[in-house]
């Protein structure tokens, strides 16, 4: 065996158990028993900031809003939330040739600015989006400053 296929060799002996590995939390973690990838993660998220509030958006499709919990503390907001599985009816056999929807659990945190009121924070939850407006105290919000002559 010449220099060059001993060290592919060798690379590809030592890569082996990283691979493995990937390939498991792969199978374990990302995909179904079909092969396709299916959604890791709950609760997709955007955060704007506008001159009076922050705005974010979370989308919990399927969701029931009773099964979410929306916290602030020392300026963190926490969302959590727990999608449930689709139970089987009393008196009704099913057999279920692909199960993707099942029970799942979220939480999302997001740290904002010191400037907010969290008193006067509101959340309305429509079409599968949760929508939370936080607004902003009013020393963090921009004041006109008029120049003396």
């Amino acid at each position: 065996m010449d220099k060059a296929n001993a060290k592919r060799q060798l690379s590809s002996s030592s890569l082996s158990p990283l691979r493995s590995l990937v390939d498991e939390i792969f199978n374990q973690y990302l995909s179904n028993t079909n092969g396709e990838i299916s959604q890791l993660v709950d609760g997709s998220l955007d955060v704007a900031e506008t001159d009076q509030a922050f705005e974010v958006k979370v989308d919990l499709p399927g969701i029931d809003p009773e099964q979410v919990d929306i916290q602030i503390d020392n300026n963190t907001l926490t969302i959590r939330g727990q999608r449930s599985e689709e139970s089987e009816e009393k008196g009704e056999k099913k057999q279920f040739h692909r199960v993707e929807r099942y029970q799942r659990n979220f939480s999302r945190s997001v740290v904002l600015p010191n400037a907010i009121n969290e008193e006067r924070t509101v959340a309305e939850f429509s079409d599968g989006v949760l929508k939370i407006l936080i607004p902003k105290s009013e020393d963090a919000k921009p004041r006109k400053i008029t120049i003396s002559k």
